[in-house]
């Protein structure tokens, strides 16, 4: 079936505290930050946007990538091995688990100089 949906979209932040307030005094419902991977990581509601602010990409050692800036879309697939087979596999796939349970993920990179973020969901959150 392929991608069943977006999960949120990724930004990278130097300062993982001003972009929570930021975003905040916007009228968003951000999460106190969390060390997650290799960085800091807060997820950020907006009515129906989801955005993921990162300090540092979980897969920046496999590419170059800005400061600060748009990552990628995060996607739901329902069979994650079909979906790779597709494509070039930039970094994973790899099981991480957070608040947002327990997931399979790996990422790919797409036109316009983007990754996009292929992920099954293993386990609920609790």
């Amino acid at each position: 079936m392929g991608v069943t949906g977006l999960a949120n979209l990724a930004v990278k932040v130097a300062d993982l505290q001003a972009a929570c307030d930021w975003y905040r005094r916007a009228g968003a419902t951000v999460t106190e930050p969390v060390e997650w991977e290799n960085g800091r990581r807060a997820d950020v509601t907006m009515g129906p946007l989801h955005l993921t602010l990162f300090t540092k990409a979980i897969y920046e050692d496999a590419t170059a990538l800005p400061d600060e800036g748009f990552l990628h879309p995060a996607l739901f697939v329902d069979d994650l091995d079909a979906e790779l087979a597709r494509h070039t596999v930039l970094w994973g796939p790899r099981t991480v688990s957070g608040t947002f349970g327990t997931r399979r993920i790996a990422f790919v990179e797409a036109p316009g100089g983007i990754r996009l973020e292929f992920m099954e969901q293993l386990e609920a959150p609790t």
